[in-house]
């Protein structure tokens, strides 16, 4: 009987043990992983590689809860299904009006619009998203 209750207590201990052990991997490796729920917002772009938007321009991005960004590139109005991965997000299948744009706001919209086809490394705070793409860096504020 007392074999019985010692392999019981080991086995135990041993259960407990591992579980504790895997969740303090868990926590220390695992980066925090950025949500849609925390993307969920309309920002305005305020920067571009740290340098100020004018303020005549108007690009904005809106994220919803079912993974849909619209928004305003710089001239054209814009829309796509957002995708998440690895704390990078992309809009896939972006689609958006085509007007004349001035020069200014144009080379405003192409930027904009790399950075958003393309995977862009998020970095987020309450007020603040951050989108760093290949070659440019976009600063927005939540609206």
């Amino acid at each position: 009987m007392s074999l019985f209750k010692t392999a019981a207590v080991l086995s135990t201990s041993l259960f407990l043990f591992s579980c504790s052990t895997a969740a303090t991997n868990n926590t220390d490796v695992s980066p925090a992983v950025i949500e849609l729920i925390q993307l969920q917002n309309k920002w305005q772009l305020v920067n571009i590689d740290q340098q100020a938007v004018d303020a005549e321009i108007n690009s904005t991005i809106t994220i919803d809860a079912q993974s849909k960004a619209t928004g305003n590139l710089a001239c054209n109005n814009f829309f796509g299904a957002l995708e998440l991965h690895n704390n990078q997000l992309r809009i896939e299948k972006m689609g958006s009006t085509r007007k004349m744009c001035r020069r200014q706001t144009n080379e405003v919209e192409m930027v904009v619009a790399s950075v958003l086809a393309d995977w862009s490394d998020i970095q987020l705070n309450e007020q603040t998203l951050i989108l760093t793409g290949k070659e440019h860096k976009l600063t927005y504020q939540s609206k």
